[in-house]
């Protein structure tokens, strides 16, 4: 059955649309039906993030299981800004074939919300999934994330923040843990002051981009707003303990650049902390280049043995 599992996870993995690694701001809306295979429930209210309701979308096996199954947490990228939980359905309703609970998550948007708002939220999605475990079949003990792009970067900051009680928030779910057990970044920022202080040696649109994302995520310059800078970034929580990260970065990124992924991982090897990492030499921001099979497969790899599957 393991590898029955593992064989449907990678065929779903590589025939999922391009959409499902997307950039920053996704180029297509284009949506697919739930199979007749997993139950699909839309629009799940899992707490609040101020005076707003925070959703998210929930897919599990139909198929009866005396033993209680892993979870993932997926989240959309979109610089913080934009992006919609959709953006992740078909990876969700294949891996919830390959027997995953997958709910794929609404977090509050800058500049309206500024950080810590959208690690806050999807640290309470985490706690929500945890409090609601026996409901959907869930092993609590085996909760994943999974992001890209802006949604890479909420991904890894749960991985590396489980301690990090200021970063909790009130949305709900108090008294659960809001800590995974791993985490997948595809073309992630983690390193924000550095990405900042870089983006004028990028290209004019895309550097003009990533400045105009971080100041409205964190509210400024880092010259103006430096400690928020420090406390969002993935790389101020390194330490041997974090969760394992399994990073995927495209050599050919004009938006997030990979200096951004060998930043964290020279960190993270540092400290000897677990992690697994995938430079692709023609890849780019949403893509994994012409080998996408075989990275794809070191993910699944990844995912199947920190969820135990």
């Amino acid at each position: 059955m393991k590898t029955r599992n593992a064989i449907i996870l990678l065929i779903a993995l590589v025939l999922a649309p391009v959409l499902l690694l997307a950039g920053l701001l996704y180029a297509s809306k284009q949506r697919v039906p739930p199979p007749d295979t997993i139950h699909f429930q839309e629009g799940v209210v899992y707490g609040k993030g101020g005076d707003q309701d925070l959703k998210l979308d929930l897919a599990r096996p139909k198929a009866d299981s005396a033993a209680k199954r892993p979870a993932i947490v997926m989240i959309h990228g979109g610089g913080w800004t934009a992006g919609d939980r959709r953006d992740f359905h078909g990876l969700q309703f294949h891996l919830a074939q390959a027997g995953v609970v997958c709910v794929t998550v609404q977090y509050r948007l800058a500049p309206k919300s500024k950080f810590p708002a959208q690690v806050e939220d999807v640290k309470c999605a985490v706690r929500w999934l945890r409090a609601h475990a026996d409901e959907y079949g869930v092993d609590p003990e085996r909760i994943a994330a999974l992001g890209a792009s802006a949604g890479a970067h909420l991904a890894v900051m749960l991985a590396v923040t489980s301690d990090q009680s200021q970063l909790e928030g009130v949305g709900g779910s108090a008294g659960f843990s809001s800590k995974v057990v791993a985490a997948v970044g595809l073309a992630g920022p983690y390193d924000l002051t550095l990405a900042y202080a870089n983006s004028p040696r990028q290209r004019a649109q895309e550097g003009q981009a990533v400045r105009g994302m971080l100041e409205g995520f964190l509210g400024g310059t880092p010259a103006q707003v430096a400690e928020a800078y420090h406390a969002a970034s993935p790389v101020s929580y390194v330490r041997k303990e974090v969760a394992p990260l399994f990073l995927c970065h495209g050599e050919q990124d004009p938006l997030v650049p990979v200096e951004q992924a060998d930043v964290m991982v020279a960190k993270l090897r540092e400290a000897g902390a677990e992690v697994e990492y995938v430079k692709i030499s023609d890849g780019s921001h949403d893509s994994f280049g012409k080998d996408q099979e075989q990275h794809l497969l070191k993910m699944v790899v990844f995912l199947r043995r920190n969820l135990k599957m």
